[in-house]
């Protein structure tokens, strides 16, 4: 389950957008689950801190118990695959880009908004010529 959502608007369309997607996540060490014109989804693994990892070989090495206990209990259910999900979905002058992912992939997903064009209407209204107070 993902932890939080970012949401964007871009002004290119939802198939390129998930081109991007593809392209940005692949290089962020993250594999492609699925893909669709609307959605892709990502399958990613978290970082496992150094504390823990120094924890499980200190326990290997006093007693073989212990080390086994800290893999299987913190370990392993750190390391599982975790979804970051991209959908994109088509909206007058662009793309709207969700992007749900947890919260340790935060710092990538900003990266990614932030690489998408801005959204820019493609009907703006010409400005108005001011107005004369009547003489």
């Amino acid at each position: 389950m993902a932890d939080s959502i970012a949401n964007a608007k871009t002004s290119l369309s939802s198939e390129e957008v998930i081109v991007r997607a593809i392209q940005f996540f692949a290089s962020e060490k993250f594999r492609t689950g699925s893909q669709s014109g609307r959605v892709a989804t990502f399958d990613g693994r978290p970082p496992i801190p150094w504390g823990m990892l120094l924890l499980t070989i200190l326990g290997f090495f006093l007693c073989i118990v212990p080390g086994i206990i800290m893999y299987v209990m913190v370990i392993r259910k750190m390391y599982r695959f975790q979804n970051l999900v991209v959908t994109a979905n088509p909206i007058a002058g662009g793309t709207e880009v969700s992007v749900s992912h947890p919260s340790w992939a935060a710092a990538t997903v900003k990266r990614f908004i932030a690489v998408l064009p801005p959204f820019a209407p493609a009907w703006v209204e010409p400005p108005q010529p001011p107005t004369l107070p009547p003489n």
